[in-house]
């Protein structure tokens, strides 16, 4: 483990704050997990989905459930650069949560070190999408996460969650609105939705306005482990490769976000 992240990862301090608002969380969601028995017992990058916006409940029902588990292995998770930036300015102990900028040499920095890593491809654009494309798995072509696992020779842990895009009702991701004003371009800001929450009503952008998450019924499930050690770590620069992983691993996800939506009333579950 590098010397850096040694230093500043708390297992103990994120064990601890695990233990104490998966609870919450669990009971409020109404939460399941699945295949929990996938999860590697050697550095993995865990790639996800994610929904609810601000709220991010299948996030944080992952990364809690994780941590609390004392696992052998310590995970970081990789979070947006105006996510990061901003905890930076508020001084907030990010990395004693092993919350690091999503930067590739810093999360391969990581794996390198014996840590895992979780990373959400999709960002702001999987976060924000329509309540009507909220059980579609997409990445929006971002392939990174492949890059990251072939040059780190790490398997790709695949974590499905459903449920959390029901905690608000997006009826925009508003694309062009964060084009229009540059968000896309000095923010890296894809989107600027618009969207319905409890108790404030309608809102826009992500700033969080006074509202609570809907008590959506959430599933996380942790699939099969996909290995790449069939592959080199010059792979990462071969197109065809890094396409055939990602077009795999989104094929893996889907089937089983298709399966755990089939029946499923919103909120309900």
């Amino acid at each position: 483990m590098s010397q850096e992240l040694g230093k500043s990862f708390n297992a103990k301090l994120v064990s601890n704050a695990a233990k104490l608002y998966l609870p919450v969380l669990e009971k409020y969601h109404r939460a399941r997990f699945l295949g929990l028995e996938n999860i590697p017992e050697t550095p993995f990058l865990g790639v996800g989905n994610h929904g609810g916006m601000h709220f991010m409940p299948e996030s944080l029902l992952w990364l809690t459930k994780y941590h609390s588990m004392n696992p052998d292995v310590h995970m970081v998770t990789l979070i947006h650069n105006l996510s990061h930036k901003l905890g930076k300015f508020l001084k907030l102990p990010l990395s004693d949560f092993g919350l690091i900028e999503a930067n590739p040499e810093k999360a391969l920095q990581a794996l390198q070190s014996g840590f895992a890593a979780t990373v959400y491809p999709g960002s702001d654009r999987d976060n924000s999408k329509p309540f009507s494309e909220r059980n579609r798995i997409d990445f929006f072509d971002h392939t990174g996460y492949v890059k990251l696992a072939l040059k780190a020779q790490v398997p790709i842990l695949p974590v499905v969650g459903i449920g959390g895009a029901e905690t608000v009702f997006v009826a925009s991701s508003g694309e062009k609105i964060a084009e229009a004003t540059g968000l896309k371009k000095f923010l890296k800001l894809h989107t600027w939705p618009v969207y319905w929450s409890f108790p404030g009503g309608w809102h826009i952008g992500h700033l969080p306005y006074f509202s609570l998450p809907l008590p959506s019924q959430i599933t996380i499930s942790v699939l099969p482990h996909y290995p790449v050690n069939e592959y080199k770590p010059e792979d990462a620069d071969n197109a065809e490769v890094v396409q055939k992983i990602n077009a795999d691993i989104i094929k893996m996800m889907q089937a089983e976000m298709d399966r755990l939506a089939k029946g499923r009333i919103p909120i309900v579950g």
